[in-house]
């Protein structure tokens, strides 16, 4: 419908996927098996590899807790499989601060454009790691520099979380345009 109202398009969701935590030690506490098996299921639905996804906007907590078991996630789906050079991450949170109920449709809107542009953008704000995240180990890095994206058929990963446990995520693909007839 976007091709036919000739609408600018700027990245195409390939798939979603929609978790709860479950029991967890609090209302606050992520559960990280259930935050792997979503990023699972939603590259499986996608039909894709870890080295298909060039970037991951992640939730972004900030908080001792919660960046860690995201971090863990998204290294351990995405990160380690990879074999050509690290994750890159970003969170829009450090660009324009943390907006509760909008903060995935900011995410959401940060990587079409990083698909459309063909570039990542630096976290700005971003000084020093989480000693408590392993980035080797999980092959992730924080994107402190504007980086272009990997490969011609790039995918991204949105990634969040509710208060209560629910986790989702939506896997982007850049927008190829049909060659003309």
């Amino acid at each position: 419908d976007a091709l036919a109202d000739g609408d600018r398009i700027y990245a195409v969701i390939k798939s979603t996927a929609v978790n709860q935590d479950g029991g967890t030690d609090s209302i606050t506490a992520p559960n990280p098996d259930a935050q792997k098996a979503m990023l699972q299921e939603a590259a499986a639905k996608a039909g894709i590899a870890a080295d298909d996804v060039a970037y991951v906007e992640a939730h972004g907590t900030g908080t001792p807790l919660g960046d860690p078991i995201e971090a863990g996630a998204i290294g351990e789906v995405f990160g380690q499989a990879r074999a050509n050079g690290p994750l890159r991450i970003g969170s829009v949170k450090c660009n324009i601060g943390q907006l509760a109920p909008a903060a995935g449709i900011a995410g959401l809107i940060k990587t079409a454009l990083v698909l459309q542009r063909g570039q990542i953008p630096p976290s700005i704000n971003f000084r020093t790691p989480n000693e408590r995240i392993p980035f080797d180990a999980l092959n992730i890095e924080v994107a402190t520099s504007a980086t272009a994206l990997d490969g011609g058929n790039a995918h991204a990963l949105v990634n969040s979380f509710g208060f209560g446990g629910t986790n989702a995520c939506a896997l982007l693909a850049r927008h190829a345009p049909p060659a003309p007839r």
